[in-house]
């Protein structure tokens, strides 16, 4: 079983470009970046966008659901935070309710809630949002959020 991530030990300083979206995760909205000019949707946000080139820039609130496309575990820590969380799982989540102007899915990824026995690609999650030592950062984080058919799990 995972232990939990000691936020102590990270700082994060939201930037120009994060700002409100760390002002979104406060509020429990899970936002992605919108290009206004042509639909492209993206995260991590950065300051324009990769298909066209634009800055003018909006968010995106989805409704925090996707399903599970892939994922793995990490058994080593690259950060003081993470060293009592070791294993956990992360994972590439495609959003339910974001889709590219031709009908793609966008993933993001994400740290995982469960661990590895209960997770399965094709499974549907959900955000939730883990408070953290700094009022002002919340994070999400991905769960299980129910059951489906033809999954499939990594073997050793």
């Amino acid at each position: 079983m995972s232990g939990p991530i000691d936020y102590s030990k990270i700082t994060i300083v939201p930037d120009f470009d994060t700002v409100d979206w760390w002002m979104g995760t406060k509020e429990h909205k899970y936002l992605v970046r919108q290009c206004n000019e042509c639909g492209h949707k993206w995260f991590p946000p950065f300051p324009a966008c990769a298909k066209c080139n634009s800055m003018d820039l909006d968010w995106f609130e989805t409704a925090g659901t996707g399903v599970l496309h892939s994922y793995i575990v990490v058994t080593q820590p690259i950060l003081g935070a993470f060293v009592e969380a070791v294993p956990y799982v992360v994972g590439l989540i495609e959003l339910d309710d974001c889709h590219e102007p031709d009908g793609s899915l966008i993933r993001v990824g994400g740290v995982m809630l469960d661990d590895e026995e209960d997770i399965a690609i094709g499974l549907p999650v959900k955000v939730e949002f883990e408070e953290t030592n700094e009022p002002n950062i919340v994070v999400p984080r991905w769960k299980i959020g129910g059951t489906a058919e033809n999954t499939w799990k990594f073997s050793e």
